[in-house]
Parts: structure tokens; C-alpha cells; sequence
């Protein structure tokens, strides 16, 4: 057979190939269809079968109604006559006509034949059927004889073979759903033999006229089995059948006639009980114990008497409690319990003379029981009216039955619809089949002749090409094969092939350039580690040629930086891993260092021996000092060149480590610079940054040797102290620093003159790692601002508490200006002259949810600071003239005074405060001549061209200014010839002191008779007594204010005193008081 096939073509040997999966293909094609053929025939049987089913279960109905009318026809009182059972009886011989010579039924015996057990079973049970046919008709006569048990015989007889005949077709599907409709089928027509079971067993006791246990008995069985067959035909069957047996089970005729059934077998229940109460009253029963003890008084006949009453009431409790519901058989069981209790009566009677030895013959006069009423009560108990007439219970019974044939039709009629599509399904996949087995023998047969067409002439082609290259190996060829296929992939391969070698000499000019030309050093070695070869680029880096370092050792680069054990590493990495890479220092031919980073790679041959190093390298020196200048831009101050807050860490850590080691102290100083971000948002960023450089070489100029100075923050210095001797060095380095910051800085030819409050704290006391002690010297820090700035403090422990109630208090105040929980108070201004109210001053009150009211003095320093003062500015300067707005509207003339922080000149939403003030002057319709603005000397003595520019701008928009708390400060009579001032506020320290000191008296006067000289009005604060308006007004004072005219009030409690005028008068005893009118 291989020699066979060495002599036949390719071509031949695809063919022969192709034939064997053909082959199989119709193989199982072949057996595909004869299943199906299988499968068509079961379908049309099983049709067959279902058809003849329909027949067969059309008889067992006519039969059933036959049987009916038949075996109650002999009653007495039959529910049909005679033409109706005759009808019925043709009803029957029609269906069993239609059976025996039905086409379906002698066509499925026919079918069969190959299959002998089924075709004989059914045919036998054909003939079976046949003969008690002819029996049936034969024996119909025996009705009207009034001999049905003949007929009643055969009626089962052909029952029972209809039966098995159904049990025989079932066996003829092969389908499983056929099969449980079949069994749903035979479970339905069990539940109709039942049905007619129970109407034919209840008719006839209905047309009884006496009702024995056996009748129970037998009416009670019907019942409960019709009950279990039908629950069982429900949940056996399928969900669209269990809803049509359940509309039956529903139905109005089941629902009447199920209360029927109940309330016969409550009537059987109620017959036996009397038949039980009877007997026991009759003979040997309780009356004949009574008539015993009467007779012979005896303990035997008394005994028997009372046994047999208990028991008789025992079952009067019974019948009682079964007829609850019958009112139509009350009266006849309470004439018995009377009789019965009659017999109890008089028995006692009769024991009671026994016991006084009286003859019981005395009784006979006193006996007085109606024996007829009893029988007569007695009769109803026994045979108690029927429910219902047997005509009604006979139609109600029959149109169940109807309603239950009606659904096996519906069944029998699904299974055929069911089985038509099996057999039309069977059908068309055969159909199918055979179109499918032409339809692929036809492609494929076309398809194999393409494909090995196709096949061989690619072949052809390659094998053409292959042998003109083995005759001209230099011969360039292109083999062209179009498709997707691995001829035509083996093709463009060969092609490649053809164009590699050209470009194979391409690769290497371009490897030799790239060699040449690359910007990296180049350096190959042999195995004894002797340069071989360099490239261009080596030279350039190094300064060596490859005449002046061949053959020598790559050491000759070396720059002596690196340990031993660096190149120990270097040399087992390439021994292990086969490379190495990494940063090293080498010296050029000029013998300048240099760093580089230099990868390593080992060559090895086919037997792992190493034979070559190849060694690329860069110079890094650039990279390197990149990274030193990132180094420096991450740890310095890029402004004042001082370490920035990180280098601070690292270097307090290191201290703080030194110092534990040595068991020594440190302290650090942290310094802030007072009233800087006012310098800066004034003067500009850019003096703020010359400042802010000077600040930072005058600090470096006191620092000693060892000590460290860096910028942390914004105007933030830091001082470390490391080598402390005692604690008078470290007071002594902050005197020094006060004082070389106390002289101005001159900047842009401009002195500018500011002051520094820092914080010191010292290790270990203080904290003992860098966070607890930077944090502690901040407190302490904001302690020294809180004291006045320009000085310094030590930390305690109680600065914790203190810092922690700021915060508090800040955060607090934040939720304040978001959640408005601010107030205003007015306190009046009177003319001293005319005592009327002129003006009042708005003062801003807090009232937190939680603290309560918290006094202006404890927040608005924290605001000034945080910047909160200008959100809450602006709220005061609306409200104020909301309220003012209000007032006037109201018909009263009158001014509002409202205090500027010298913050809110400085408005950090990029408006001046003149614009601010001018929007709210629109917004509120307010005339600017009813506002006075007043400031504070401090303010005066800051910036003071802006200051002046900011002054003026108001005065320009028509409000008038005042200077608060005038004397207090440092200003002088300059200052006030230079602002635009028009009303001087006498600070309330002098006022309060003028009566009790000289010196504070005069000074008051000193105020007021300056004033008077510049043309300016005055106002004194703090008139808390008459004697204080007295002196004041006597001076000459223009205007006052305090608690002896008025305490700052709210809106509506204020506006009543706008109205009023004050006087001043003496009282009898001299002493003067302030009364309105």
C-alpha cells in the first residue's frame, strides 16, 4: 500500500483523502434520517392512538349515563323516563358502533403488526369489547324486567375493558408529555366514574324510604373517594388542566352539590345516633329497667338503669351538637331529653320510697310520661328530611359529570393537536435532512474540485520557483501567489527570504553607523578582560584613543573613588547574573574625574563560556548637578537663601539626638515678624521680599558658629541654639535679636520700621522630639503677640490650655461669620449744649449658641489677625446703615459713627475701602454726611501715604472722621494737622480719672483746648457720673458719651431714646443727676 501511494500525484492523493470524511458524512446522514423515519412512524401511531382515545373516551361517558338512567330507572321514582333512557341506550350503541369501526383504531392494529404483543393486545381487547357489546344489547331487556343486575354486571365488564383499552394506547407514545397526558386522562376519567358513583349511590338513598348504617357507609366512602381522586387528578396534572379541574371543583353545581354531600352524611350522622338512642330505649332498654325497678325494686334493675342513661345522654350530647344548625329537629330532641329526664325523675322518686319502705305501687298515680310523643319524636330523629329532592340532586350531579367529560374532550384534544405537531415535526426534520444531505454532497464535491484546483496550481509555482533558484542561487525572484492561505504564506516567506539577505547587509552599515556615531561610550572586551574595541564616542569621553588603550584593562579609567568590595560586587553580578549597571566614578586622560553610569553584558558561546564584556557608559556630570540643584531647591529658602522648614527638621532631629546623647540642652527661637503682611499688602510683594532678605542677613550676622538660622514660613525665622552653656545665652541672643531688628530698614529710599515676637523653647523640658517642641515654641510665640509683640516668651504648660482656647475661639468665631451670629448695639452720642441725641455709635456684639455674649475685646484682635475683620467689617458697615436707613424713615434726623480696623483698609478682595464704602452708601440710599467713620491712632501711625490717600478718599465721599481713643497711642499734633480729622474722641481712661488726678485732669484739658485750637469737635467717652458732664461741658466738650446717658443698646430698644433730650440739675442734698424730657 506506501509503494501504491508513492506512484500517484498529489492531486490523486487529495481525492482518495477527501473520500473518507465523505464517506462518513453519508454514513451518518443515512442514520440521522433513519431515526427520524423512526420517530415520524411513533408520531403517526401515537396519533393513531389518541384519535381511537377520543372514541374510547366518548363510549365510557354514554356507557356512564346509560348505567345511570338504567339503575335508577328500576326505583320507584325515577328521574327520567322511558323515552330518555331509550335515547340514551342508542347514544351508546352509536359510540360503540363508532369504536369497533373506527378507521383510526383497525389502522393502528394494522400498524402494529410488526410490533405482536401491542397488535395483539388490541386486537383482543377490540374483540373483548365487541362481545360484551352484543352481551349488553342482549341483556337491556332485563330493565324493564326490573332485573338490572345482569345489565349492571356487563356495564362494568365493558368499563373495565375501555379501561384497559386506554391503558394500552397509552403504551403507544413514546412522547412524555403524551404520557402524563394520558395518565392526566385516566386520572380525570376515574374522577367521572366516581361522580357517577355518587350520584347513582345518593339517588338512591334520596328514593329509599329507610336508611340503614350500610347506606352510610357506602355513601360516605363515594364521597371521600371522590374527593381523594379528584385532589389527586389536580395535582397530578399538568397547570392548564389543574385550572380547568379547579373551575370545576368551583364551580356553583360542585360548591352545592359538596354542601349537599355534607349535609346528607349529617343526616346519616343524625339517624344513627337515633337508632343508637332508640335501642336503647326499647326492649331491655332504659323504659323496661324502669318498669323492672318498679315491679321488684331491685339494686340490679336500678344499676341497669342509670348505665343505660348515661349512655342515652351521652348521646343526646351528640345529636344535640350535630343538629346546631338544623332548627327543624330541635323540638323532637327536646321532647326525648324531656322523656329521658322524666324516667330520671321518677326513678328518684321511686328510690326515695324504697328507702322509706313505702310500696312503689304509690308511685303509679303520680306517673305521667306520654309515650306517643316520643315515638312520634323518635320517628323525625330516624329518618329526618332529605337536603334535597332527587331530581335536583340528579341535574346538579349530571352537569358535573357533563363539565368532566367536557374537560376530556379538551384533553383528548390537546394530545391530538400535540401529536399532529409531533408527527408534522418528525416529518419536516426528515424533509430537512434529505435536502441538507444533497444540498452538502453538492458543495462539497464543487468545493474539494476548487480547492484542489487552487491547491495544485500554488504548488506548481512554488516548486517552479524553488528549482530556478537551486539553478541561480543569485537569481532575485518574486513568487506571486495572492490569498491567505500557507501556500500563499509560504510563498511571501520565500520572497522575504530573497529581500532579507539584501537587507542583511543593510543591518550591519547601519549597526557599524550607529557603533560609530552613538552618543554613549562604547567599550568591548575580550575574556581576559583586555579592550578589543571602541567607538568614537569612548574617545570623546574619555580622551583615549584605540591605539593608546588596546589591550589594556578598563582599570586604567579608574579614578581610585570606590572601595575594594564596589568592584567585588561588580564582578559577581557578571559572573551570576551576566550583567551589571550602575553609577561610578572614572578619571579622564586629562585626569579630570567624572561620574558615569556604565551597563556591563556578558557574551557567551554555545557552551556558556564567556568570551567578550560589552561595556556602554554616559557621562552623568550634567545630571548630576541637576540633582545637586534640586537637592538645594528642596532645602533652602530660594528667597533669603536660608534653610527652608525641612532642612529644620532634619537638622532639629540631629541636634535633638546629639543633645540626648551628650545628656545636654538646646533651644530653638522661633521669630515672627509683627504687623509684615500689613508691610506687604501696603508696600508691595516686592518690599515685602527685600524686607524679608535683610530681616534674614541681619538674623545670620548674630548667629554664632554652631547656631542654625532658617526660614520656615511666610515671616517665619527659626534659631537653633545647639550649644548652650546656660540659660542667660539664650536671653542674651534675644535681646540681640530685638535689637538688631529695632533699626529701621531702609528700602527703596524708604525706612521702614518693624518688630519681630518670637517664642523660645528649650530641650529636653519643652519636648522632647521635634513636632512637641516646634509646637510648643509656636505657642509660646503667639503668647508674645498676644502680650503686646516686640518680645519674646518661654513656653509653659500652661500655654497648651491658652493656645488651645485661641483656637477654639477662632474656629468658633469662623462658624460666627458664616453663620451671621453677630449683633449690633447702639449707644447714644448727646449734645452737650442742647442735651438731644445727635448721633450713636455702632459697637459689635457676639452672642455664640454656646459661651453666650463674648466681649468685643476677646475676638477682634483674633479677627484682625486671621482676616475675618473684613467679612466683619462689611457686615457692621450694612447692618448699621440698614438700621440707619430704618431710622430716617421713621422721621429721625440722626447720625451713625462705625469703627474701622485699619485691616479692612486693606481689602483683600482687591477694593479699596472707599469703594467698599461707597457700594453700601448705594446700596442703602444712605447720604455719606450721616456716617462718621472712626479710626484708631494706630492706624494713623502705619503706612502713611496710603493711610492719607485712604482718609481722604472717604472724606471726599462726604463722611466725617474721627479719631477714637484719642491719647492713648503715640500720635502727635502733627498727625492730626495732617489727616483729614474732624472730631477728636476723648479715650474714656482719662475721663474716668479726671475728678481723682490732677495730671489726668490736665491732660483732659490739654485735649480740649487742642482741639478747640484746630477748629475740631470733641467727644468724651466713658461719662459715667454728673460730675464728669459737669467738668467736661464747663471745658468746652462738643459732644458726650457713656453709661450716664445711655448703656449700648439693641435696634428697637435704642429708638426710643433718639427721641430725648438729657439735663443735668441738682438734687436737695447737691448731687447732680441726668434726667430726659
Amino acid at each position: 500500500m506506501p509503494s501504491t501511494l508513492h506512484h500517484l500525484s498529489l492531486k490523486q492523493k487529495l481525492i482518495l483523502f477527501s473520500l473518507l470524511p465523505l464517506l462518513m458524512m453519508g454514513f451518518f446522514v443515512l442514520t440521522r434520517m433513519y431515526v427520524l423515519a423512526k420517530e415520524y412512524r411513533a408520531a403517526d401511531h401515537s396519533h393513531l392512538a389518541i384519535q381511537t382515545t377520543a372514541q374510547v373516551t366518548d363510549l365510557l361517558y354514554q356507557l356512564q349515563n346509560e348505567y345511570s338512567l338504567s339503575v335508577n330507572g328500576s326505583q320507584a321514582a325515577t328521574p327520567s323516563d322511558e323515552t330518555e333512557l331509550q335515547q340514551q341506550q342508542t347514544n351508546t350503541k352509536k359510540a360503540l358502533t363508532h369504536l369497533l369501526t373506527s378507521t383510526s383504531f383497525a389502522t393502528l392494529i394494522d400498524a402494529l403488526t410488526g410490533a405482536q404483543p401491542a397488535s395483539e393486545q388490541l386486537q383482543a381487547q377490540r374483540d373483548a369489547i365487541a362481545l360484551s357489546s352484543h352481551n349488553l344489547a342482549s341483556a337491556r331487556q332485563g330493565v324493564s324486567d326490573k332485573q338490572p343486575q345482569a345489565l349492571i354486571e356487563l356495564y362494568f365488564q365493558l368499563n373495565k375493558q375501555l379501561l384497559q383499552l386506554l391503558q394500552l394506547l397509552q403504551l403507544q407514545t413514546n412522547d412524555i408529555n403524551q404520557s402524563r397526558a394520558y395518565t392526566d386522562l385516566l386520572n380525570l376519567i376515574t374522577v367521572q366514574e366516581l361522580a357517577v358513583k355518587e350520584r347513582n349511590v345518593i339517588n338512591q338513598m334520596l328514593l329509599s324510604k329507610e336508611l340503614n348504617i350500610t347506606d352510610y357507609r357506602t355513601i360516605s366512602t363515594v364521597i371521600y373517594e371522590y374527593g381523594q381522586a379528584i385532589l389527586h387528578a389536580s395535582n397530578a396534572s399538568i397547570s392548564t388542566k389543574q385550572s380547568l379541574i379547579h373551575q370545576v371543583q368551583t364551580s356553583p353545581e360542585s360548591l352545592q352539590i359538596l354542601k349537599i354531600s355534607q349535609q346528607i352524611e349529617q343526616q346519616l350522622r343524625i339517624s344513627t345516633l337515633a337508632k343508637t338512642i332508640n335501642a336503647h330505649l326499647g326492649y331491655g332498654g332504659l323504659i323496661d329497667s324502669f318498669q323492672d325497678y318498679r315491679l321488684t325494686g331491685t339494686d340490679a334493675a336500678q344499676q341497669k338503669f342509670n348505665a343505660t342513661l348515661s349512655i342515652i345522654r351521652l348521646n343526646l350530647a351528640e345529636l344535640n351538637h350535630e343538629i346546631r344548625h338544623l332548627p327543624e329537629l330541635a323540638t323532637p330532641v327536646n321532647v326525648v331529653e324531656n322523656t329521658i329526664e322524666q324516667y330520671a325523675f321518677y326513678m328518684g322518686k321511686l328510690h326515695e320510697l324504697k328507702q322509706q319502705q313505702r310500696p312503689l305501687e304509690d308511685i303509679n298515680g303520680l306517673l305521667n310520661i306520654k309515650k306517643t310523643q316520643l315515638n312520634e319524636a323518635m320517628g323525625k330523629l330516624l329518618m329526618p328530611p332529605h337536603p334535597v329532592t332527587s331530581q335536583l340532586w340528579w341535574k346538579l350531579t349530571t352537569d358535573r359529570i357533563n363539565k368532566l367529560h367536557a374537560i376530556s374532550k379538551e384533553m383528548t384534544q390537546s394530545m391530538a393537536l400535540q401529536s399532529e405537531y409531533l408527527k408534522t415535526k418528525a416529518l419536516t426534520l426528515l424533509g430537512l435532512y434529505l435536502f441538507s444531505a444533497f444540498l452538502t454532497a453538492t458543495i462539497t464535491l464543487w468545493l474539494g474540485r476548487k480547492i484542489i484546483s487552487n491547491f495544485m496550481e500554488k504548488i506548481t509555482r512554488i516548486a517552479n520557483g524553488m528549482q530556478q533558484m537551486a539553478a541561480d542561487p543569485t537569481l532575485n525572484i518574486n513568487i506571486n501567489i495572492s490569498g491567505s492561505d500557507e501556500l500563499a504564506r509560504m510563498a511571501r516567506a520565500m520572497n522575504r527570504m530573497i529581500s532579507e539577505r539584501q537587507k542583511a547587509s543593510h543591518a550591519l552599515s547601519r549597526a557599524a553607523a550607529v557603533f560609530n556615531y552613538s552618543a554613549e561610550g562604547i567599550v568591548v572586551t575580550d575574556a581576559e578582560n583586555h579592550i578589543e574595541l571602541i567607538n568614537p564616542a569612548f574617545t570623546q569621553i574619555t580622551g583615549y584613543t584605540l591605539n593608546e588603550i588596546k589591550g589594556h584593562n578598563p582599570s586604567i579609567l579608574s579614578a581610585k573613588r570606590h572601595q575594594p568590595h564596589f568592584y567585588t560586587a561588580m564582578w559577581q553580578s557578571l559572573q551570576k547574573e551576566g550583567k551589571w549597571e550602575g553609577e561610578i566614578w572614572n578619571k579622564r586622560k586629562d585626569g579630570e574625574v567624572y561620574p558615569e553610569y556604565l551597563a556591563i553584558t556578558v557574551v557567551k558561546n554555545e557552551q556558556g563560556e564567556i568570551i567578550q564584556h560589552i561595556g556602554l557608559f554616559m557621562d552623568i556630570s550634567k545630571r548630576k548637578q541637576y540633582e545637586q540643584d534640586l537637592w538645594y531647591q528642596a532645602n533652602f529658602d530660594s528667597l533669603t537663601g536660608l534653610p527652608n522648614r525641612k532642612l529644620f527638621n532634619e537638622r532639629l532631629q540631629h541636634e535633638i539626638q546629639l543633645a540626648q546623647h551628650d545628656s545636654r540642652k538646646l533651644a530653638i527661637l522661633l521669630i515672627d515678624l509683627d504687623q509684615f503682611k500689613y508691610i506687604n499688602d501696603v508696600q508691595g510683594h516686592a518690599t515685602g521680599d527685600l524686607l524679608l532678605q535683610d530681616v534674614a542677613k541681619r538674623l545670620e550676622s548674630i548667629g554664632g558658629q554652631n547656631d542654625f538660622i532658617a526660614r520656615i514660613g511666610g515671616d517665619e525665622f527659626v534659631l537653633i541654639l545647639p550649644r548652650l552653656t546656660n540659660e542667660l545665652a539664650i536671653e542674651h541672643m534675644a535681646t540681640r535679636i530685638i535689637e538688631t531688628l529695632a533699626t529701621p530698614f531702609s528700602l527703596n529710599e524708604r525706612e521702614i520700621q518693624i518688630s519681630a515676637s518670637f517664642g523660645i523653647g528649650v530641650y529636653p523640658e519643652d519636648g522632647l522630639d521635634v513636632s512637641s517642641l516646634t509646637r510648643n515654641t509656636e505657642m509660646a510665640m503667639y503668647q508674645a503677640k498676644d502680650a503686646g509683640r516686640n518680645n519674646f516668651k518661654y513656653f509653659t504648660s500652661g500655654m497648651n490650655q491658652a493656645m488651645f482656647a485661641r483656637m477654639e475661639l477662632e474656629q468658633r468665631l469662623r462658624r460666627a461669620v458664616a453663620q451671621n451670629e453677630f449683633a449690633l448695639h447702639y449707644q447714644p452720642i448727646v449734645d452737650m449744649k442742647t442735651g438731644q441725641v445727635c448721633s450713636v455709635e455702632a459697637l459689635i456684639r457676639w452672642q455664640d449658641p454656646d459661651l453666650g455674649l463674648i466681649p468685643p475685646d476677646h475676638f477682634i484682635g483674633i479677627a484682625e489677625e486671621t482676616g475675618l475683620i473684613e467679612p466683619m467689617g462689611e457686615w457692621v458697615l450694612n447692618q448699621a446703615m440698614s438700621d440707619l436707613r430704618q431710622w430716617q424713615k421713621s422721621g429721625l434726623n440722626i447720625n451713625v459713627a462705625i469703627n474701622v480696623s485699619g485691616r479692612q483698609c486693606i481689602n483683600t478682595r482687591g477694593m479699596s475701602f472707599d469703594q467698599v464704602l461707597q457700594e453700601c452708601f448705594n446700596r442703602h440710599h444712605i447720604n455719606p454726611r450721616n456716617v462718621h467713620i472712626e479710626i484708631t491712632e494706630s492706624m494713623l501711625m502705619g503706612d502713611a501715604s496710603h493711610c492719607l490717600s485712604t482718609l481722604n478718599a472717604i472724606r471726599q465721599l462726604g463722611s466725617q472722621i474721627y479719631i477714637d481713643d484719642f491719647g492713648t497711642g503715640y500720635s502727635s499734633l502733627s498727625y492730626l494737622k495732617k489727616y483729614p480729622i474732624s472730631v477728636i474722641k476723648i479715650d474714656r481712661s482719662f475721663v474716668e480719672h479726671a475728678l481723682e488726678s490732677t495730671s489726668n485732669a490736665n491732660l483732659v484739658k490739654a485735649i480740649v483746648m487742642m482741639g478747640q485750637s484746630l477748629e475740631m469737635k470733641l467727644v468724651a467717652e466713658g461719662i459715667e457720673t454728673p460730675a464728669q458732664w459737669n467738668f467736661l461741658k464747663d471745658l468746652g466738650c462738643d459732644f458726650a458719651q457713656g453709661y450716664l446717658i445711655s448703656k449700648p443698646l439693641p435696634f428697637d430698644d435704642v429708638t426710643p431714646l433718639l427721641k430725648q433730650k438729657y439735663q443735668i440739675r441738682l438734687d436737695s442734698d447737691g448731687e447732680a443727676e441726668c434726667s430726659n424730657f
